[in-house]
């Protein structure tokens, strides 16, 4: 059982469309979406820790998958929506894996940054950086990934980079970073490496 946290952004649709295998999609409320009618869904506010706790008990995934972030009503999800689940899948589901989508510039990546883009995106990067740290000091079998810049765009092409001090400029679609991460969902040699995504 795979279950997809950021379900319904654009992002978690172009991986739901590229899946070959069954994902529960975790959504904020219920959805009356066209795009979710035939897919299997389950009711979850990542804001909520019981909440992620009560959907991961419920499913006892093997996989979980969380592109969560970004801010509604202006409170940020990239930190407590992602340590939430992390929390969560610590006490209900600790031997699942766990692919984390957080961005190009967390972490150490963040002292290449220009200070034009740490202005911009720095708020967010910080965040993602809370979560990526609880989640490296962990006993999960992570996997971080982290892509750069994305466009709607049809490119399908992905290149991985494993610790890449190098933070390249251009941007990636959705569908290609929906291949990356199918790619390191079926390779299991992945755990606790954190791979630069790119096209």
């Amino acid at each position: 059982m795979i279950l997809l946290f950021g379900a319904n952004g654009l992002a978690g649709r172009a991986l739901l469309a590229a899946a070959d295998q069954p994902i529960v999609s975790v959504l904020r409320q219920p959805s009356t979406d066209p795009f979710f009618a035939d897919r299997q869904t389950a009711v979850a506010d990542v804001m909520s820790l019981e909440a992620c706790e009560a959907v991961m008990q419920q499913y006892s995934p093997k996989v979980v998958i969380s592109y969560i972030g970004g801010k509604k009503d202006g409170v940020r999800s990239d930190a407590t929506g992602n340590i939430n689940i992390i929390r969560a899948m610590l006490k209900y589901a600790p031997a699942a894996r766990f692919i984390f989508i957080t961005s190009m510039g967390c972490g150490e990546q963040w002292a290449f940054l220009s200070e034009p883009v740490k202005q911009v995106l720095g708020e967010a990067l910080q965040e993602k950086t809370q979560a990526e740290n609880l989640l490296r000091e962990s006993s999960l079998n992570w996997t971080i990934l982290r892509p750069c810049g994305l466009n709607t765009s049809e490119g399908e092409t992905f290149r991985l980079i494993e610790n890449a001090t190098e933070l390249p400029g251009s941007y990636m679609s959705r569908k290609a970073l929906a291949n990356a991460v199918l790619s390191v969902l079926k390779n299991e040699g992945l755990k606790h490496k954190i791979l630069s995504v790119c096209q």
